[in-house]
């Protein structure tokens, strides 16, 4: 599992499809109706996992387990936009996705085999397992 995170606009997917080059394999489960049902594919790139966690009725443990579920035994890449930062939402709602968010990402960082952070077009490797 690769995780790529950063801001909002700041070439996460730039550099997706930079790393994945030519490979058509990969599927851009990139809408919540996506991650709800992913099709069947060995290679995946999921994002707008916020937006999935504030459509979602599942819990925040629930929502975690199907991720790691639905993810498991594929080539997967993750991008996810960091919200933990800058101003505290107001809304409870936003504030309880927002921390699920937090926890979901700490998750997939564990399990990640390399975690990479885009800030402005520049990938910095956080993580790397495995060399």
């Amino acid at each position: 599992m690769h995780v790529v995170v950063g801001g909002a606009h700041n070439g996460k997917r730039a550099y997706v499809r930079e790393l994945i080059g030519t490979d058509e394999d990969y599927l851009f489960a990139d809408r919540p109706e996506m991650i709800d049902a992913l099709p069947d594919c060995e290679k995946v790139v999921v994002a707008n996992i916020e937006e999935w966690l504030l459509q979602t009725k599942l819990s925040e443990a629930e929502a975690i387990s199907h991720i790691l579920k639905i993810t498991e035994g594929r080539e997967v890449i993750f991008i996810l936009t960091d919200i933990g930062r800058g101003i505290v939402p107001m809304d409870a709602e936003q504030r309880r996705v927002r921390d699920a968010c937090g926890r979901l990402y700490q998750r997939l960082f564990r399990e990640a085999n390399v975690v990479t952070r885009v800030w402005y077009g520049l990938p910095q490797t956080l993580k790397k397992r495995g060399e």
